[in-house]
């Protein structure tokens, strides 16, 4: 039971930060840029800005769950598009907020890089193992992480992921229904490799093999840039 309550104390708070992070750059880069003449008006509602891009699957469920099957961490907020039109107007907004989903979180990655670097050095160049330094510094090394994959996914060229929904906002209306259809196929295979696979034969790493490359050159970059390594 231990090391499920040690999992959940330095997963949670960075898995679902990283998505939230993600998204809220997003919301932030399509609120500077010019609004749709028709755009309709956003439904009213009581929760907090930031609660509002909660979606329980997956902003909280899924990413947890693969923090702690030893997945790569990737997820999803709750669906709100950032423009619904066909012009040149609405295709920029969506490109352009799109593009900032992975930028934000390699930076988010890099700024928990230098935290986790100054805590490091304030701690006499060690990483404690136990205690609240424990905690402080496993949470930030699992968000440079969580991040480093976050970026890693939403580079994949096919809608869900923000590269795929980038070249969409580039496409006509015929090839980009090609391009979802062919991302649907590709969320199905990331789940198999990264989720079913490794629940069927716990030794499969095929996940890993993909997902890995990227995740870890991103990891060791910005660590490398505070003078750490893994």
């Amino acid at each position: 039971m231990q090391p499920i309550v040690d999992s959940l104390a330095v997963w949670t708070l960075p898995a679902i930060a990283a998505v939230l992070l993600h998204d809220a750059a997003q919301r932030l880069v399509a609120s500077w840029l010019p609004a749709e003449a028709d755009a309709p008006e956003p439904m009213p509602s009581r929760l907090p800005r930031f609660l509002r891009a909660v979606d329980p699957v997956g902003t909280v469920i899924v990413p947890i769950a693969l923090a702690l099957s030893g997945a790569p961490v990737f997820g999803w907020p709750r669906h709100r598009p950032f423009a619904l039109g066909e012009d040149a107007l609405a295709r920029r907004r969506r490109l352009i907020s799109a593009l900032a989903g992975p930028v934000a979180s390699f930076a988010a990655a890099l700024v928990a890089a230098m935290a986790l670097g100054a805590v490091v050095a304030a701690s006499d160049g060690t990483m404690s193992e136990r205690g609240m330094g424990w905690l402080v510094t496993s949470n930030l090394f699992n968000f440079i992480l969580a991040n480093a994959c976050m970026t890693s996914f939403h580079l994949l060229p096919v809608p869900p992921f923000d590269m795929g929904r980038a070249l969409s906002a580039l496409l006509p209306v015929p090839a980009r229904q090609r391009l979802r259809l062919a991302g649907r196929l590709v969320v199905l295979a990331v789940i198999a490799t990264v989720v079913a696979i490794p629940l069927l034969d716990p030794h499969a790493r095929v996940g890993e093999w993909i997902a890995a490359p990227m995740i870890n050159a991103i990891t060791r970059f910005v660590l490398g840039l505070v003078n750490l390594t893994v």
